[in-house]
């Protein structure tokens, strides 16, 4: 199947997960393959990949509600700001549920990265790796993000063409302090995206597809997004 099909075919927002677990090496595979395939600024890989497993349902659970909490207040400082007149009322919105009940949850952090042995000779010259420094870690997010989308897309094409599910999910508090409270002291960096993977049971397209809008939530059309000059 071409990338191309994969994805049109494929590729699903995940309502939820079936119980069923996929082999951990099919996980490992797709990681290599991302990894080995993702292109990086100076080789840096300024950004760290960590893989919670089928048994880490408290963590999660945790991390979920980071989505929850992150959703609420960006409804009520959007009241705050008058750019709209009313919320949800705290109602959760069960498209993230993917966050706490799947086999994988992969979630990308900011990382200190090290120069490998050509720019550590540049760095000698004068180059500047910016990467190495924790106080530049918001100050070059924008690129280290770019990458790590990157990643994510590839990783996509390699759980897809494994016969996996996946969905992703930027909806969360970036604070590493808020990580810190829901008991999540493991993470020392901020996260910038997570991706969730197995096998579904029902996508969000189904729900559309029930309730007879499926042709309403729909993206731009291409002459909306591509220009022409």
């Amino acid at each position: 199947m071409s990338t191309f099909d994969l994805l049109e075919q494929k590729r699903k927002h995940v309502k939820t997960y079936s119980e069923k677990i996929p082999p951990k090496k099919l996980i490992e595979k797709a990681l290599w393959k991302a990894w080995k395939t993702s292109p990086s600024k100076n080789n840096a890989m300024a950004y760290q990949v960590i893989v919670w497993g089928p048994d880490k349902k408290i963590e999660k659970q945790a991390i979920h509600s980071l989505c929850v909490k992150s959703h609420k207040r960006a409804e009520d400082k959007a009241v705050e700001e008058k750019l709209t007149t009313k919320t949800q009322n705290g109602v959760e919105n069960p498209y993230y549920a993917h966050i706490k009940n799947n086999s994988y949850l992969i979630t990308i952090h900011s990382r200190v990265s090290k120069p490998n042995r050509f720019y550590e000779q540049k760095v000698k010259e004068g180059h500047f790796y910016d990467q190495g420094f924790e106080s530049h870690i918001e100050k070059i997010i924008d690129s280290v993000a770019v990458e790590v989308g990157i990643f994510a897309a590839n990783l996509t094409n390699y759980l897809l063409d494994f016969g996996l599910d996946m969905s992703y999910n930027s909806c969360f508090k970036r604070r590493v302090e808020d990580w810190h409270k829901v008991g999540l002291l493991n993470i020392n960096t901020r996260p910038i995206t997570m991706i969730s993977c197995g096998y579904a049971e029902r996508y969000r397209r189904d729900d559309l597809k029930s309730w007879g809008k499926e042709t309403w939530d729909i993206k731009p059309e291409i002459n909306e997004i591509v220009k022409w000059i």
